[in-house]
């Protein structure tokens, strides 16, 4: 993150601090009028509930916003309320009777006067981690990527052959020497998150030393290191293993195995670990605090404050997981989390609660009806960011095991189809031109029976390797059957697509697939066409896939471009 950018942030928290102060003044001016009830016997049940409210969520936020000791005392209070106000609440009767609570509690609610005055004395601008605020590379998921390798060597000879194969996979490659530091270190200064590093096996300590010395300790920018060498012992590889790289192999290379390891690892680490976080919190200032500390560490979120609103804006927002109070005022997060389960789309949604309830007995009685986990009010931003961004991954795996064909990784058939629907009705909202393309491997059949179902996977996955890398992110690719594939290509002229689509054909035409001492190369045809030119998104996929039917009439090995019958009247 650059200073400014760092200045910024502790300014707006520094505000959000100040809100809350202020707001903790008021509060406990209330709370004392309260104190002053309760020794004169005259807090009725209704006053006692909204003394009880204010206390707990003066103890959930008081602790993230500088004054622990407000937090803590806050939270002894509640505690020793908490019964009665469970007791009154099983009475039908008596709203406005007195409740009946020892003089000490009243005493305790006028310290917390003394506390807040002491937090605004002591309170200075709250120097936040760097890990937890800095920024990190992110990407919209596996659609399209540029995956980055940059090889690490004292020799550069030995992996010069093996990175212009590897450009061939449509990795972004760089040879870097670690005999010329400086430069070494400016590269990898530059490095997206989705980078991966690559070194012989002999010159593994040196480069896992240089990583560790010029890449700060965090997981999503501590790029893996594969190592390459010349044996395949098991000593070699526990060796190999115990200086702590991420993944080997040894000569002589499958290529599109260590390609395909290569990009596993890219998009572990590079696709959207951010993740969209819906929070709902009645406590302003602390939900706004959340969305700061998470957006600026890479994450979407969005804050309810009103309960009420929460089902439209969980429609409307798709979060990964929904962070949520326990107690939001008139409203209970338990039974608000009940109501998420209701509708079947959100079966599978992550809830958890982040409430300052601490009681084990109630925690699992709240999560055995509709949430996943309990996080405790206080938590640090760092502790925040890492356990939201966790549980995003672990929830963006479960949707991509729903979502996504198990052999490629890419969209489903069903879901591709909707992502041409969806870029059908952007086309018409903004005005830009946009393409679908229909890709289709040549003589498929002939490489099964030839080297059997194996390699056609390899052949297949392969493609797939080389469509996410030479695409853009906001590009989207499926799977659509067999050896077909749909792309989505946004914001794109026909001319650019043609052209694009071209380059990645010729690619894949050179790439060499081995089988033993046997040998063999793949091609591929395309049809394309315009998005725009049509009212469904059904009529653009059938354009371009009879483009892709011409492409094969014609021979094969190219790209067509779908044009209507009286265009081709006209030529």
């Amino acid at each position: 993150m650059t200073t400014a950018a760092h200045d910024q942030l502790q300014k707006r928290l520094k505000l959000l601090q100040d809100r809350f102060v202020e707001r903790a003044q008021t509060d406990v001016e209330t709370l004392g009028r309260f104190a002053r009830q309760i020794e004169q016997q005259q807090l009725s049940r209704l006053e006692l509930v909204e003394c009880y409210q204010l206390l707990h969520r003066m103890a959930g936020s008081a602790g993230t916003f500088g004054l622990p000791e407000l937090g803590v005392a806050a939270r002894s209070i509640e505690n020793q309320l908490k019964p009665v106000v469970e007791a009154r609440a099983k009475q039908a009767n008596g709203q406005g009777d007195p409740v009946a609570l020892p003089a000490d509690v009243a005493m305790q609610i006028h310290e917390l006067t003394a506390l807040v005055q002491k937090g605004v004395d002591q309170t200075k601008p709250k120097s936040t981690d760097k890990h937890a605020h800095q920024s990190v590379d992110a990407y919209e998921g596996s659609h399209g990527m540029q995956v980055q390798v940059m090889g690490l060597t004292h020799d550069t000879g030995y992996l010069l052959n093996l990175m212009a194969d590897l450009q061939g996979y449509g990795f972004a490659c760089e040879l870097v020497s670690l005999s010329d530091s400086e430069a070494a270190i400016e590269s990898l200064k530059q490095c997206s998150g989705a980078t991966i590093l690559l070194c012989q096996d002999s010159e593994l300590d040196d480069v896992l030393g240089f990583r560790a010395d010029h890449i700060e300790k965090n997981e999503f920018r501590r790029f893996p290191v594969v190592g390459i060498g010349r044996q395949n012992t098991f000593e070699s590889l526990y060796h190999v293993a115990e200086l702590g790289a991420t993944a080997y192999f040894s000569e002589p290379l499958d290529m599109p195995a260590l390609a395909e390891r290569i990009e596993s690892l890219a998009l572990e680490r590079g696709s959207r670990p951010q993740g969209r976080v819906l929070i709902v919190d009645d406590d302003k200032e602390l939900g706004e605090r959340y969305c700061l500390v998470l957006n600026n560490a890479g994450m979407k979120t969005k804050l309810v404050s009103d309960p009420r609103k929460m089902m439209s804006d969980l429609s409307a927002f798709e979060p990964d997981i929904v962070l949520m109070d326990v107690q939001l005022r008139a409203h209970s997060g338990v039974t608000l989390a009940r109501m998420i389960r209701y509708e079947p789309r959100w079966l599978g949604l992550p809830i958890v609660y982040l409430s300052s309830e601490d009681n084990p007995e109630i925690q699992l009685d709240a999560l055995a009806k509709g949430a996943d986990e309990f996080l405790v009010k206080p938590v640090t931003d760092e502790y925040l960011v890492r356990s939201v961004r966790i549980r995003c991954y672990r929830a963006r795996q479960l949707s991509d095991l729903m979502n996504r064909d198990s052999l490629t990784g890419l969209l489903k058939h069903s879901l591709i189809k909707q992502e041409v629907e969806r870029e059908l009705a952007r086309c018409r909202r903004s005005s830009h031109l946009s393409c679908v393309v229909m890709l289709d491997l040549d003589h498929f059949k002939k490489v099964n029976d030839t080297w059997g179902h194996g390699q056609g996977d390899i052949v297949i996955r392969t493609l797939a390797h080389l469509l996410r890398n030479r695409l853009r992110e906001s590009d989207t690719i499926g799977r659509y059957g067999g050896e077909e594939f749909l792309v989505v290509l946004s914001d794109c002229a026909i001319e650019q697509a043609a052209e694009l689509i071209d380059d990645i054909r010729s690619r894949f035409s050179e790439l060499v697939f081995t089988v033993g001492e046997d040998s063999f190369q793949v091609t591929m045809s395309a049809g394309i066409a315009a998005i725009n030119n049509f009212p469904l998104a059904s009529e653009a996929i059938e354009a371009a896939d009879q483009a892709l039917y011409e492409r094969k009439q014609a021979g094969r090995n190219g790209v067509s471009v779908y044009k209507r019958q009286d265009e081709n009247q006209d030529d």
